[in-house]
């Protein structure tokens, strides 16, 4: 709620050691929607979270600004309808790159029926976008039905994209998708 009234560059997120039940993907996911910061026992981590925890600070910095500076969009709450669900996203202010957060907190009989599709907002209907599934597992390929797929803003708006649909998703997955206008 704290989003409602203040900007996300005024908020901090750790990813820490706490919350075992939720991987370190969900938690540096959930931790890169405002000011990242990583707070955890890095000799308790296996190598593959270790990767992706720098790999995933690497992206974050990157993206940083238009997280930062961008304007946020509320595109599914978890406290309205289903409370299974999020997803939110940035957008700069040229409306040339964006990042789409979506989280599958607590699907329904360990099955995703996250909204058939989240319809974005924020960017240009005339231009076409690249959708890019970030912050894998190294050597994990995305199952995301739009990476590395181009579809125009319009597409995307009125229509939308399904977030989780193409696969049964577990309790606390999570999905960060780069959007960048292509020229």
């Amino acid at each position: 709620g704290y989003s409602h009234f203040f900007p996300s560059k005024s908020m901090a997120a750790h990813v820490t050691s706490w919350n075992k039940n939720a991987s370190v993907k969900f938690r540096t996911d959930v931790a890169s929607m405002c000011k990242l910061g990583v707070d955890i026992r890095v000799h308790e981590m296996n190598e593959a979270d270790l990767t992706y925890c720098k790999e995933a600070v690497i992206n974050y910095n990157r993206l940083s600004p238009v997280i930062l500076d961008g304007d946020q969009h509320r595109l599914v709450s978890p406290y309205e309808g289903n409370k299974d669900f999020a997803s939110l996203m940035y957008v700069s202010e040229k409306a040339d790159k964006a990042v789409l957060f979506a989280y599958n907190i607590n699907p329904v009989y360990k099955y995703c029926y996250f909204p058939a599709s989240v319809r974005l907002q924020g960017l240009k209907s005339d231009a076409r976008y690249k959708l890019e599934e970030i912050n894998l597992y190294k050597g994990t390929e995305s199952k995301f039905k739009y990476h590395n797929k181009v579809l125009t803003g319009d597409f995307l708006m009125k229509v939308g994209i399904p977030m989780f649909a193409s696969d049964p998703s577990p309790a606390m997955s999570s999905r960060v998708i780069e959007i960048t206008e292509v020229k």
